[in-house]
């Protein structure tokens, strides 16, 4: 296990100033083919830091959101998280595709409260628990309500190695109350912990582990589908009322 060392990094991220407000990010290429469209933002910038993250920003509302793609992964994520929050954004919301680990009905969003620390990264930023709690998630679940939309809150499993999400494995963290898998969600909320950012998340999802059998649905086909059209005004609702 890792144990968690508080005192700074040796390692720096790159500093160029970014002029927003809040950033909005999502990990699919096809949801941020969406989140481009939907949002009307414009390239400012490349950040080149871990990878190089094409920027964008639009407006919301009189205020400036950067949009950006998050790298799959919860090394890349929070890499990208710490290279963004050093140039003074502070503000983070974060939405993709997660598994489901129970039935979830058709057009419900994911909503965890709180993410199992299945991965590596995370143990970097905070001492070592089962789980660490996301604390907007009250915030997140009333704005997607308020928008119309049905929402499942609960536990998500966040694991490193989703070709290894096993019988076993996966029904422990069902009986942990967790509702959904996903691949970063823990690491954010972890650096954002530590960085004193905020962190507000919400998922659609991509396929179930809810049986016997794998079950993927049709986002997977990598296609504008009415969830994703759904879940990117969302973003953009929410990041407009945090901004």
């Amino acid at each position: 296990m890792i144990r968690f060392i508080d005192e700074p990094g040796m390692i720096t991220p790159p500093v160029e100033p970014i002029n927003a407000d809040i950033a909005v990010t999502a990990f699919s290429t096809f949801i941020f083919a969406e989140l481009l469209k939907g949002s009307g933002a414009s390239p400012c910038g490349v950040l080149k830091g871990s990878v190089d993250i094409p920027l964008y920003t639009c407006t919301l509302d009189g205020k400036t959101a950067l949009i950006y793609q998050t790298p799959v992964g919860a090394p890349a994520a929070v890499a990208a998280m710490e290279e963004i929050a050093a140039c003074g954004i502070k503000k983070f919301v974060a939405f993709g595709i997660c598994g489901a680990l129970v039935d979830v009905p058709v057009h419900t969003f994911i909503v965890p409260d709180r993410a199992f620390r299945d991965e590596g990264t995370s143990y970097h930023y905070l001492p070592a628990s089962e789980h660490i709690d996301l604390p907007n998630s009250g915030t997140v679940e009333s704005s997607l309500k308020r928008g119309g939309i049905d929402v499942m809150k609960g536990g998500v499993w966040t694991t490193d190695g989703f070709y290894r999400e096993t019988p076993t494995r996966t029904q422990e963290m069902r009986d942990n109350g967790c509702i959904a898998v996903d691949m970063e969600c823990s690491a954010l909320q972890a650096a954002a912990d530590f960085r004193g950012n905020e962190f507000y998340t919400f998922f659609i999802t991509a396929d179930s582990l809810a049986e016997e059998e794998w079950e993927p649905n049709d986002i997977l086909e990598q296609k504008a589908s009415d969830s994703t059209l759904v879940a990117v005004a969302a973003a953009l609702e929410l990041a407009r009322t945090l901004a």
